[in-house]
């Protein structure tokens, strides 16, 4: 009878009730999946075309690295006198794994590499997510709500497969929190060995790929504090701090300061409010409102202070300062997304085994049809935002100001955007991410001086940006902070120069600049 029969209830009806259960996280599935596909083999297709403004510094500093073949030469100790002025802000676990697999397929020079590694690694986060819910028995329809809604988001769709460490750092993340959530909510010690280590390791790659996931860590150990196993607690964190700070040493040593003048470099400005308010603007606040309320129903009346709530705290915390310090970038509110649904995951109403109602009476076509739906909105969407982007780069080669420089000897002086038309062309950029230099300028971590000497001497071959550098240079008491990408462009020694020995020959959506010579 118990071979049949589970909590009086036959297996025949549970087996269908779980069929039902499939039949809605089926179509989640398939619209994530789609959804990463899509935008994958968007970007994967033209590896030469910067999609997102940051990928210009991630491939410059992959470039660096693939050419010289060692880490050191991603983080230059020389105060970036002498072109390419590539200035890497992340640490090197992502730009090894990415030179691994553009040594295997042959595309050094490009973006394949970096973006296949981040397509790989959302996916993995996603499956992650899904496997977590269908652990936890958590009802289909709240886990389709809160994936679908999450992924609507720009701060999620905006990274998928694109050159930025954020996705691997998060997949890293979502590995060690496994072993973590498996720690906190066991008795004692007995979950065994192997889970501390998974934790203490992967919190440690996701920390050396991006130095601002370090909120997992922290909040797992407060939770064992909270949890009254201090020892543990104290344990771990005395070994996670000693093997972070020793590898950051360790880099910035073999590196003769590059490593932190490199990461830290661009952080030294000072804070601004307007970056903050800019960056939660782009990042569709009715968007989030869906995504907040949907979680808030989730969890209603089920929130203690545990890990899950601990990491969403941290990690907004952490993003909403790096959000303050460096500019606008929606790809800061990736973990806090995901560290919502985690929470909505776990603190969710938890199906019984065996508990439920019958098979409900649903249409054979209403799981297909959201799979089909959603999908499409993601398309539609995602689509959008990409071909915004890759239209620049397009017109600006077709056009007649294109075709003027698309034969150079030199070094340019270009946005980030055109990073991977300098590579093409074999030549070394004087600079791929304006906003950086300009913080470093402000704070007098980098001197013009070298590249406005060969600007008035009409060495540098062509200039090219996306922002117009305006009628005047920044007036006195304006820093980065207001004008962001502007004002490297703008600034007193770059723009004099610029209108010294250059003429403004293309007008938007690309501006060039020619030496004067050239336009007579």
């Amino acid at each position: 009878m118990t071979d049949e029969v589970t909590v009086g209830i036959p297996r025949t009806a549970r087996a269908s009730r779980s069929a039902s259960i499939w039949k809605f996280v089926a179509p989640i599935n398939l619209a994530l999946l789609a959804f990463v596909l899509f935008f994958a083999g968007l970007r994967l297709a033209r590896p030469r075309t910067v999609f997102y403004y940051t990928e210009g510094p991630v491939l410059g500093s992959l470039a660096a690295l693939e050419a010289s073949g060692d880490v050191t030469s991603l983080y230059p100790a020389d105060g970036w006198t002498d072109p390419p002025t590539v200035l890497t802000l992340y640490p090197p676990v992502y730009f090894v794994l990415a030179a691994a697999i553009d040594q295997g397929a042959g595309t050094a020079g490009t973006l394949f590499g970096l973006r296949l590694l981040s397509a790989a690694a959302l996916a993995g986060v996603v499956g992650l997510l899904t496997w977590q819910g269908i652990r936890r028995r958590v009802p289909a329809s709240w886990l389709l709500a809160i994936g679908a809604s999450a992924l609507l988001t720009p701060g999620v769709y905006s990274v998928v497969a694109g050159a930025q460490p954020d996705s691997l750092a998060l997949l890293w993340s979502w590995a060690g929190i496994w072993a973590a959530l498996r720690l906190v909510e066991s008795p004692s010690d007995g979950a065994g060995r192997v889970p501390w280590l998974v934790a203490g390791v992967t919190f440690l790659l996701a920390f050396f790929t991006k130095q601002s996931f370090i909120a997992a860590p922290v909040a797992f150990t407060i939770a064992l504090f909270l949890a009254r196993r201090r020892r543990a607690a104290l344990t771990f964190a005395a070994v996670f701090a000693v093997a972070a700070l020793g590898g950051v040493a360790l880099l910035d040593q073999v590196s003769a300061g590059g490593f932190l003048a490199n990461t830290v470099g661009a952080l030294t400005g000072s804070t601004g409010l307007a970056n903050l308010r800019s960056t939660l603007a782009e990042s569709g606040p009715a968007q989030w409102t869906l995504l907040a309320l949907v979680v808030g129903v989730a969890v209603t009346g089920r929130l203690r202070p545990g890990f899950p709530e601990l990491y969403l705290l941290g990690s907004a915390a952490l993003h909403t300062t790096a959000m303050l310090k460096t500019g606008s970038s929606v790809n800061y509110l990736l973990e806090p997304t995901f560290a919502l649904l985690l929470l909505a995951i776990v603190r969710s109403p938890a199906r019984e085994p065996g508990a439920g109602a019958a098979k409900p009476a649903t249409s054979p076509f209403l799981a297909p049809g959201l799979a089909i739906g959603l999908a499409l909105a993601l398309l539609v969407v995602t689509g959008r935002a990409a071909w915004r982007e890759a239209t620049t780069a397009r017109g600006w080669m077709a056009s007649d100001t294109g075709a003027r420089v698309s034969e150079f000897r030199g070094h340019p002086l270009t946005d980030a955007f055109f990073f991977p038309a300098v590579l093409e062309h074999g030549e070394r950029p004087w600079l791929n991410d304006p906003f950086a230099f300009g913080v470093l300028e402000e704070t007098g971590r980098w001197d013009p001086a070298p590249l406005v000497a060969d600007l008035d001497a009409r060495r540098v071959p062509f200039a090219l940006t996306l922002v117009h550098p305006g009628p005047a240079p920044v007036p006195a008491g304006v820093g980065s902070k207001e004008l962001v990408m502007a004002y490297f462009w703008r600034s007193r020694p770059v723009w004099g120069a610029l209108n010294r020995a250059y003429r403004l020959v293309g007008e938007g959506p690309v501006y060039v600049w020619l030496p004067a010579e050239a336009d007579r």
